[in-house]
Parts: C-alpha cells; sequence; structure tokens
C-alpha cells in the first residue's frame, strides 16, 4: 500500500534510537502517514542512525537531500520543545534545562521548551514542536531494545522535502525510557542520553569514533567530542548558506 504524498512536497522523518549494553546505538525510519517508508530509502539504509558515507571524519547525517547536504532546521528562530511529564523522573524539569542548554550552546541552533503538554503522538509526528516524553515498550515498540541491550531513548526529525530535492525539518520527537532511571544508567546519566537524542533531532547521525558522544556504543561519555561538534557545525553552515 502505497500512499501519495502532496504534489509540491513530501515529509517524511528519521528516528535514531539509543541501547544500553554498554550502550549499542541502532536507527529506524519513520515515516508520516502520507509517505511510504520506499520514498525514504535514501535517508536511513542501514541499522544504524546515519546516512552511510554522509558527514565528515567521525560524524554522519540522519538524512541528506539527493545533492548530498545534510537535512536540518532553518538557521533563524527557534526550535520549540514541548515537554510531557508523564513518567518522567524527579528533576526532570533541570534535566531538560541542562540538555537543552548544551545542545544549544554546541550547535549554534535554539531549542525552547515552550510548556508542558498531554501529547501523546509519539510515532508520526509532523510540524510543529518537537515533543519530548517518557514512555515504556508497550507504548513504543522501539523502547524495548535489541539482543545487545535495553533502549534507553529514541530521538529524531519529521522534514519536508520540496520537489527542487531541498528540505528542512519541522517537527520531531524525543522518547527516554521509563526503566531506565534507577537501572543500568543513574538518574544523572540521563542526561548524555537527552542530549544524544536532540543532536538527532538536529540532523546528525552517529560516530563510528567510539570516544563520541553521537558513538554507536555508549561508554559513559559526559559530553559532546571533537567530531560531535564538527558535525553540528557542518549542520549549523548548511543551515544558514
Amino acid at each position: 500500500m502505497t500512499a501519495q504524498p502532496e504534489p509540491r512536497r513530501s515529509c517524511g522523518g528519521v528516528l535514531g534510537t539509543l541501547v544500553i549494553v554498554g550502550a549499542v546505538i541502532v536507527g529506524t525510519v519513520l515515516v508520516s502517514p502520507d509517505l511510504h517508508l520506499t520514498d525514504l530509502r535514501d535517508a536511513a539504509i542501514d541499522p544504524l542512525a546515519g546516512v552511510p558515507g554522509s558527514g565528515g571524519d567521525g560524524y554522519t547525517f540522519m538524512a541528506t537531500t539527493p545533492g548530498g547536504n545534510p537535512v536540518t532546521w532553518p538557521c533563524d528562530g527557534t526550535i520549540e520543545v514541548e515537554v510531557n511529564p508523564q513518567g518522567a523522573p524527579e528533576g526532570y524539569a533541570a534535566l531538560i534545562a541542562s540538555a537543552v542548554g548544551q545542545v544549544n550552546d554546541a550547535s549554534g541552533f535554539t531549542f525552547e521548551v515552550v510548556g508542558e503538554t498531554d501529547d501523546r503522538e509519539l510515532r508520526e509526528r509532523g510540524a510543529g514542536p518537537v515533543l519530548l516524553a517518557w514512555a515504556d515498550e508497550e507504548e513504543v515498540p522501539e523502547l524495548a531494545g535489541t539482543t545487545a541491550g535495553t533502549t534507553a531513548g529514541i530521538g529524531g526529525a519529521s522534514y519536508l522535502q520540496g520537489p527542487g530535492g531541498g528540505g528542512h525539518a519541522v517537527g520531531g520527537m524525543v522518547v527516554l525510557d521509563t526503566d531506565t532511571p534507577g537501572g543500568f544508567l543513574r538518574r544523572w546519566d540521563l542526561e548524555p542520553v537527552l542530549v544524544h537524542e536532540l543532536v538527532h533531532v538536529l540532523g546528525l547521525g552517529h560516530s563510528e569514533d567510539p570516544s563520541q558522544l553521537m558513538a554507536p556504543e555508549y561508554a559513559s561519555q559526559r559530553g559532546l567530542g571533537d567530531a560531535d561538534l564538527a558535525g553540528l557545525q557542518a549542520l549549523r553552515e548548511v543551515a544558514c548558506s
């Protein structure tokens, strides 16, 4: 069954997931109701979030245009974030504020938490605020993880692509696993997980360098590495060109 996209634009999304072993990161594709999965083959080809061969030394992009440019957010304005606190750990507001501040400082983009919501459309998001929420694997099957371990969180953006081949992000989501606090990760370890997922929302994929926060394996990295920062700078340069 193939849905027909609008004549002048299509909407899709790319989602990255963080799995704890150590932790292995895998990715998948989420699509909006008006776009069939096959239309997004070029956006995320293999199980690791990030288009193979995209990006630069130590980083990849979550999705690229036919011309090879990364898909990210417009240069100006803010990226609004709404928080659904259902299932959130104690102190979640401070956790979010700290992670958002770290990503804003590092990227040049501006996430802004605009309030709380009871919205729980966690799968097929279109244009609008980025939804940040907590859930379990019954509600979001991707949180079940893999044979490698338990999923700590997932994140990604929805984007529009026009007939000329360009595209930009218009919405997104981050979901953290309600089973994570008190488990393998301590509560204060949630911040790098949240930073990782917010960076996915901006459009950065995974790194083959194990020292980077965006690496396929989580090894207690506490902050964004040099390759992560280079990737964010590349996204910003494309957005503002």
